[in-house]
């Protein structure tokens, strides 16, 4: 679906070492199992080793190489479009406090196991900024930095002096600043998950994608093309780009193609002037427009394309571009990295929990802001499916397996809708 590039930019400045690749090629037997060896199903295991349950993580792809280890890497304390209100609105009070609880504590408590099992992914805990890029959204987000204060969170608002103090360019009318926030090297948290749960006693195996799942006996089979496992339950926890192992399983998501590029590093007085503070940056833009420090100095920025022929050319010219266009200063050369991939999302941009049958629980979709998301998705998922925790409890309903309607229709939108978002940005960017 997308261009494969194994030697991408996160895996390049890693500091961690990779997890040695071991596929499925006998018969092995686990209490559960978990398919995806992405955040969620890591943070899962993880989880589920703590309950003592002896766990198995299947991964088709060499681990880090797709969704969770190409992501621009911020570790973001917000919903994907809602408010804290339009939350409580949607779940009812009690379920929504919960929610946004969770929501607003993921990024500390991740940022926690990574000290806590020393995890060397260059996290930065320097916050991020919620930037408008126009009159239009100025209220909206005050309203959003307003509520989330109320609800108790570490933010701040920010006027148009503040924006310019802090972001070094791009002439933002106003925006807010979450303080418990930052980012991450997505591909050497990862390694740094799998190390741990490997040393933990977990079973981990890449290569290994999943052909078939079948009841036998009351237990579970995982099988993959060389052998298999058996186990009591299964979590799947995969973005879900290829569903052939269930039924049906690829109409749950819409799948976002992006791509991100990274430029050279800064020289230090570049930096000193642009974002100096180290924070993590998203604005409002329809067409997507984040950014944050790597640990060589350069920024690394998401973008889209509407038609990806010659992408990596056009995407190392065109971010660079839109860069230019918020800091002036940058030097006006191609962008040094380039890579692709694939996010799974929502028409409601709300995660899912879906008992496909029983015994086999699907955990994910997280619209673009999974990584601190996933912790406290993957735990409370591996709290489910063992029974520590009953669907009750749950912020959101377990529900069965919630096909989108008209998923076909959201895709191709999806895939063509960049050039309106571009438009509608015309006509709405503060210049």
């Amino acid at each position: 679906m997308y261009r494969y590039q194994p030697n991408h930019h996160w895996r390049k400045i890693s500091k961690e070492p990779e997890l040695p690749l071991q596929e499925l090629e006998s018969e092995e037997e686990a209490d559960f199992t978990v398919v995806g060896g992405g955040f969620t199903g890591l943070f899962a295991a993880y989880r589920l080793r703590e309950l003592g349950a002896s766990v198995a993580v299947v991964e088709a792809l060499p681990l880090g190489q797709a969704a969770s280890g190409r992501s621009n890497g911020q570790v973001i304390p917000h919903h994907a479009k809602s408010t804290p209100a339009e939350i409580e609105a949607k779940l009812g009070s009690q379920k929504g406090q919960l929610f946004n609880a969770l929501v607003a504590e993921a990024p500390r408590k991740l940022f926690e196991l990574i000290r806590q099992e020393s995890i060397q992914c260059d996290p930065v805990e320097r916050g991020w900024i919620h930037a408008s890029h126009s009159l239009e959204m100025v209220d909206r987000l005050h309203d959003i930095q307003s509520q989330w204060k109320a609800f108790g969170a570490h933010v701040e608002w920010l006027d148009k002096s503040k924006m310019g103090e802090l972001v070094g360019g791009g002439q933002f009318p106003a925006g807010w600043k979450a303080h418990d926030a930052g980012y991450l090297n997505p591909y050497a948290l990862v390694q740094g998950l799998a190390r741990v749960l490997m040393r933990r006693g977990a079973k981990i195996y890449q290569r290994s994608p999943v052909e078939a799942i079948e009841s036998v006996n009351g237990s579970w089979r995982v099988k993959t093309s060389r052998g298999l496992i058996s186990c009591r339950k299964v979590l799947v926890a995969s973005n879900a780009a290829d569903g052939s192992f269930w039924p049906g399983l690829n109409r749950v998501r819409i799948p976002v193609r992006l791509y991100q590029i990274a430029t050279e590093s800064f020289p230090d007085s570049l930096q000193a002037t642009i974002l100096p503070g180290r924070e993590g940056l998203s604005d409002t833009s329809n067409a997507i427009r984040a950014f944050r420090y790597d640990a060589r100095g350069g920024l690394a920025m998401v973008g889209r394309h509407l038609f990806w022929q010659d992408g990596e050319r056009r995407g190392k010219n065109y971010v660079i571009k839109r860069l230019r266009e918020i800091f002036p200063d940058i030097p006006d050369r191609t962008a040094a990295e380039y890579w692709e991939g694939v996010i799974a999302a929502t028409p409601d941009r709300m995660p899912r929990l879906m008992r496909l049958t029983p015994g086999i629980l699907f955990s994910g979709i997280y619209s673009g802001r999974g990584l601190a998301m996933s912790l406290a998705w993957g735990r409370l998922a591996a709290d489910l499916i063992s029974e520590t925790c009953a669907d009750g409890d749950s912020p959101l309903a377990v529900t069965e397996k919630r096909d989108i309607a008209w998923q076909s229709i959201g895709v191709y939108v999806a895939k063509y809708n960049l050039a309106w978002q571009r438009l509608r940005d015309r006509f709405q960017t503060v210049r």
